[in-house]
């Protein structure tokens, strides 16, 4: 595990920021219903949660009966899910801090590994998808969830890479773990992978206000925004994504397409 201040630096540059992101964690609430369900936890399965945020796919799978930790890089997203926790009435929730490219577990420790649009943002996602699998025992699954590239998420990178010249990092790379053709090259030693198209409703009043929260203030694509510090060309970009986001919206909506996959260990 990266110790603390290497940590805190990553966790700032490439994942989600915790200013507004309970407001809108609600909107991730089924696609969460969804993936527990899909994983079948059982009572007293070991349960890890990668990329736990603030903990309600953890606490999902609590109420399954589960021994739950989990896991985020970001120190202050750990603190709204102890809080949320202790909100549920669950003292014995794990919370670790550490890194989705190398967790801190031993092989093989869990029965299931979950990461509800997590791993998938790492900087080395693949390396991130290795270990997911590396922490799940044999026989046991690996549950994940990522934005299609053919949706609106799809449709706002492109728009993204139209306006800004240079990235530290790619970012079009999150969006390969929500085509299964990339996924089955992840992981192909697995004994059983299967895929879900699955759909979100993202409710806010006009499309402004779902670009701020989901790409201004704390959605994935906040890191790249914060380093733009010219207001003009930041307009332009709100421009032609606000004009891109109205092809998705309908009854005070956006309907974000993602892939939901399951993969049983050998």
């Amino acid at each position: 595990m990266s110790d603390s201040s290497e940590t805190d630096d990553r966790s700032a540059r490439h994942v989600w920021s915790a200013g507004r992101y309970p407001a809108m964690a609600p909107n991730m609430l089924p696609a969460i219903a969804r993936l527990v369900n899909a994983a079948g936890i059982d009572p007293g399965n070991r349960v890890l949660d990668v990329g736990c945020g603030t903990g309600n796919a953890a606490l999902t799978a609590r109420r399954s009966g589960a021994e739950v930790v989990g896991l985020d890089l970001a120190h202050d997203m750990l603190e709204l899910a102890r809080e949320n926790a202790a909100l549920a009435g669950y003292d014995d929730i794990g919370w670790l801090a550490g890194d989705a490219e190398a967790l801190p577990v031993p092989d093989g420790a869990f029965d299931v590994v979950l990461s509800n649009f997590g791993h998938v943002f790492a900087p080395d996602s693949t390396a991130a998808g290795a270990e997911l699998c590396r922490a799940t025992k044999s026989g046991g699954r690996v549950c994940f969830t990522a934005w299609s590239p053919n949706g609106v998420v799809g449709d706002l990178t492109e728009v993204l890479t139209d306006h800004v010249d240079e990235s530290p990092s790619d970012p079009w790379s999150h969006l390969r773990w929500g085509d299964p053709a990339f996924v089955r090259e992840q992981f192909a030693d697995v004994a059983d992978l299967s895929f879900q198209r699955r759909h979100l409703e993202f409710r806010y009043a006009t499309p402004h206000h779902f670009w701020r929260e989901f790409a201004e203030e704390s959605g994935p694509l906040s890191p790249v925004l914060r380093r733009m510090d010219d207001d003009e060309s930041r307009d332009a970009l709100r421009r032609d994504a606000v004009a891109a986001l109205e092809e998705w919206f309908g009854d005070n909506a956006i309907r974000v397409e993602y892939l939901q996959v399951r993969a049983v260990l050998e």
